[in-house]
């Protein structure tokens, strides 16, 4: 009955593993569609968020019968409980993979300056390192790995910030009907960072038994006066 039960988590984490592929391929394809302004890409990214829905919410039903039916403790109910935050917060990153890819037609329309492109796709792609690392992280129940989280998306923060700046910067004049679309674009990618690290402290979670927030903690790492 226990192996029964074992090969039924292993299946389910299996399962959430790929979710993550799922998650990572939009967040990729989304960022591609920024750069180059491809409204067709775009779209294709936000209709394929119901996949990632939809799996995910196979993945939660599994959990919460294998929950009811099995009630696991110790160890076992650790790794339940820690899929059931990573699959929620992977759902999350699906939708915000999905927001990044809604803001491409707005921002090839009101283009913002070159300055700030260039900062957002640089942002991206920083962000699109933490996701990988924290898939990475869970897909190997790392907890060293998941550590180093924080590290990576301070990167993430710091561009957050300087988009900031850069649009405080420009408030002065000119045509700012870019600016909504960039701050709620900056806010995605810098949320997918932040998410890719709760991603992180559950893995490290299962792996440890221990419940910490990983360091820096977010308030840390975000500079005085920052924005």
């Amino acid at each position: 009955m226990r192996a029964t039960f074992h090969r039924e988590l292993a299946t389910l984490q299996a399962r959430l593993v790929s979710v993550g592929q799922v998650v990572q391929a939009q967040l990729d394809d989304a960022l591609a569609a920024l750069a180059t302004g491809d409204a067709d890409a775009a779209d294709a990214v936000v209709r394929r968020d119901q996949q990632v829905n939809a799996q995910s919410a196979e993945v939660e039903r599994g959990l919460l019968c294998t929950l009811a039916r099995q009630a696991p403790v110790a160890g076992d109910l650790r790794l339940v409980a820690g899929l059931l935050h990573v699959n929620a917060h992977l759902e999350r990153m699906g939708d915000l993979c999905a927001n990044v890819a809604r803001s491409v037609p707005a921002v090839t329309e009101h283009p913002p300056p070159a300055e700030v492109r260039a900062t957002l796709v640089e942002m991206g792609a920083r962000a699109a390192e933490v996701v990988a690392a924290a898939l990475a992280c869970f897909a190997d129940l790392d907890a060293a790995a998941a550590e180093r989280l924080p590290t990576l998306d301070q990167a993430v923060d710091r561009l957050n910030d300087r988009v900031f700046t850069l649009v405080a910067q420009g408030s002065g004049g000119g045509a700012l009907a870019w600016v909504p679309q960039v701050v709620l674009l900056a806010r995605f990618l810098e949320r997918l960072g932040d998410q890719a690290v709760d991603v992180g402290e559950q893995t490290r979670f299962v792996a440890t038994g221990e419940v910490r927030e990983l360091l820096p903690s977010k308030a840390a790492r975000i500079p005085t006066g920052g924005r």
